[in-house]
């Protein structure tokens, strides 16, 4: 199969994209960003890695070079870093939106779309960061994807390459007191990039008809490393 992904050198999409490369499953991963994922040179699986280099206003110009079975979506940012809440939108929403029109159109009856979102994502949500993702799984459930996965995670945890310092400090007190997460509290227990990423690759290669949209929440995805 040809995997495609956005947001690879992010926290999960990097942990993503070693399982994809390194899986027998896929004999191609065409991987679309701004900047160009670090591999190491001998990793098992790096030769088969198609790098497109664009800006997140370019990805409606873009035609893919194959026809894609699974799509993943990694792709996420803060407020501080895209410069304003429009900015934000620009790249948690919009272009996410834009990636998946760009699968749709190659009309493969059998995509996968597998993206992730957040914990508490809601249209309705009066908290800006969920409302947007809210919004966005909206657009993306109206697109009528054939298959669509939408994973929730709560705070990640993981080492960034560049640090968030509110995030880092979010992290520690979150470990620190990991023990309280039981009962109503357990669907907000912090979880770890590389649980996000392990249940994304599980579930792509899950078998699912078409149309099938399935939330993949905080919850399941911990329970899915027991």
């Amino acid at each position: 199969m040809i995997a495609a992904i956005m947001g690879a050198t992010g926290l999960v999409g990097n942990a993503l994209l070693s399982q994809l490369i390194e899986s027998e499953q896929y004999s191609k991963v065409i991987v679309i960003g701004r900047s160009t994922p670090a591999l190491v040179e001998h990793q098992f699986g790096a030769e088969k890695v198609q790098f497109i280099a664009c800006q997140i206003d370019e990805i409606r110009e873009l035609s893919l070079p194959d026809k894609i079975d699974h799509a993943f979506c990694c792709l996420g940012t803060t407020i501080k870093e895209a410069g304003s809440e429009e900015a934000f939108i620009q790249v948690d929403k919009l272009a996410v939106l834009a990636f998946a029109k760009l699968c749709l159109v190659q009309n493969n009856p059998t995509l996968k779309f597998m993206v992730v979102t957040a914990q508490g994502a809601s249209a309705k949500s009066t908290v800006f960061y969920n409302r947007v993702k809210g919004e966005l799984e909206q657009g993306l459930t109206a697109m009528a994807l054939p298959v669509l996965n939408i994973f929730q995670p709560s705070l990640l945890l993981g080492e960034r390459a560049q640090g968030r310092f509110l995030e880092g400090i979010g992290q520690a007190v979150f470990s620190l007191f990991s023990w309280l997460f039981i009962g109503p509290l357990h669907k907000y227990q912090p979880i770890d990039a590389n649980a996000v990423a392990q249940a994304m690759y599980q579930v792509a290669l899950k078998p699912q008809t078409a149309p099938t949209t399935k939330i993949i929440t905080n919850v399941m995805m911990h329970n899915s490393q027991h």
